[in-house]
């Protein structure tokens, strides 16, 4: 995809991670899904919904189907059951109906396996678009939580998920981050309507950058080949002991987030 994610892309778009790498960021996270990867993507795809947004929302809801209801349910995340979106809804556990109701009041569709689960994901987010005209993250995130649009639980979620999708598409390299992330940008540093960086901060040659902000030192950057890009992203995880920096140089122009130590803030520039 040609634009970093953002609070108004697109549910229904072409995919911005591969197949390949939806399956590996699912077997990383031990996830109960990942044995049927490829085939959730496929169905993802076919269908139109962007499998960096399910993916996302799939590990907001529920730590990829490992935590809370949906690892009992088999849903992707927690979706609520309803007998003419969730076709593909089986009982589990003996049960005689194929819903789980839960101790916090609500009805949960359940399903025997994740690729009859996406099925009726897809089936939800087109309904979202169809019936409501919710075609965005920000608009279809709203509807998926029953939050006001705009409140500050909703903002919450919608950034998280916008985050998570922006770091799949940056992959471990010259410079990379293991560790801590950020998930909400600090200090009015990130637009996350645009997905725009809007303060850049000089990295020299020399400056030690680390994996995370456990002090793990990760390497000294060289800068025999020049730096194109240094954007100051924001205080990671609230701390201003810590920046958090995007580096991109001619050897490696995807570029990667790294962690900075005691950032001078004087000489964060707006830009422009």
């Amino acid at each position: 995809m040609s634009t970093t994610p953002s609070r108004d892309s697109l549910t229904l778009t072409p995919p911005r991670i591969t197949k390949v790498e939806f399956a590996s960021i699912l077997a990383t996270a031990k996830s109960p899904a990942a044995s049927e990867a490829g085939q959730v993507f496929e169905i993802l795809t076919a269908s139109g919904v962007d499998p960096s947004f399910a993916l996302a929302q799939f590990r907001v809801e529920s730590q990829y189907g490992k935590a809370g209801y949906a690892a009992i349910t088999g849903s992707w995340g927690n979706m609520l059951y309803d007998s003419s979106l969730c076709v593909h809804a089986k009982p589990i556990d003996g049960r005689a109906a194929p819903y789980y109701k839960a101790t916090n009041g609500y009805t949960y569709a359940t399903y025997l396996n994740y690729k009859d689960a996406i099925a009726d994901y897809c089936n939800y987010i087109h309904w979202y678009k169809d019936n409501y005209g919710l075609d965005t993250i920000y608009e279809a995130t709203a509807r998926w939580i029953g939050k006001v649009a705009g409140s500050k639980y909703h903002l919450n979620y919608v950034d998280i998920i916008v985050n998570d999708m922006i770091s799949y598409e940056f992959k471990e390299g010259e410079f990379y981050e293991t560790g801590d992330k950020m998930l909400v940008c600090v200090n009015d540093n990130f637009d996350t309507t645009t997905g725009r960086v809007k303060t850049k901060y000089p990295v020299k040659d020399g400056q030690e950058l680390f994996r995370g902000t456990d002090g793990t030192s990760f390497k000294t950057l060289d800068l025999s080949t020049p730096t194109s890009l240094a954007w100051f992203i924001g205080d990671a995880n609230g701390s201003t002991d810590w920046g958090s920096v995007f580096i991109r140089t001619v050897a490696n122009p995807k570029g990667q987030w790294v962690y900075i130590k005691d950032i001078d803030p004087t000489k964060i520039v707006k830009v422009a």
